[in-house]
């Protein structure tokens, strides 16, 4: 697997993406934490669009647009009942890639005991039992999605486990893949 600063620097010399220069580092409430590969992202970076111009495309957030996920993919809801989800395991989860205009999310765990595993939050399936684990780092994310590229979901091949089981529960069954990452 690639690092995230040697990942970067590929797609810096990729016409079809666009890496933004590096800013601030994204804030977050007391007790949540930037997992180290994310903040070697947000060292080196400030957002990156993977080929933006086709539908399978996905925007690697900046730092100014890593935010809750409840607020953003559940906006209207959250907006008229954030005791619902203030206080629950969804309030450390954040938007790190987006596809489009949505509906297709990533986020990434923010909360220590589970920091940096990055979950499918479709909108019908976010925070729910049946939001997947999808990696179990945002360096894995990013390997994967840029060596998918237009394959689908990498995730479609892999199980890791769903949001809010207990890492005893967590069942590491990820399938390997033939291809070798580039």
């Amino acid at each position: 697997m690639k690092s995230v600063s040697e990942i970067i620097r590929e797609l810096q010399g990729t016409p079809e993406c666009t890496v933004e220069p590096p800013g601030e580092v994204p804030g977050l409430p007391l007790g949540f934490a930037l997992p180290d590969d994310l903040l070697e992202f947000y060292g080196n970076c400030g957002g990156i669009d993977l080929f933006p111009q086709q539908d399978w495309g996905w925007r690697l957030v900046g730092p100014k647009e890593f935010l809750r996920a409840d607020k953003v993919i559940l906006e209207l809801s959250y907006k008229d009942h954030p005791e619902y989800y203030d206080g629950t395991a969804s309030e450390g989860l954040y938007v790190i890639a987006v596809r489009g205009d949505g509906p297709d999310y990533i986020s990434i765990d923010t909360h220590p005991s589970r920091l940096g595993r990055c979950f499918d939050s479709f909108s019908g399936d976010h925070a729910t039992q049946g939001s997947r684990v999808i990696t179990l780092s945002f360096a894995e994310m990013l390997n994967k999605l840029v060596a998918w590229r237009q394959e689908g979901y990498f995730w479609e091949d892999e199980f890791y486990g769903f949001f809010g089981q207990p890492n005893s529960v967590l069942k590491l069954q990820g399938k390997s893949q033939p291809r070798e990452l580039p």
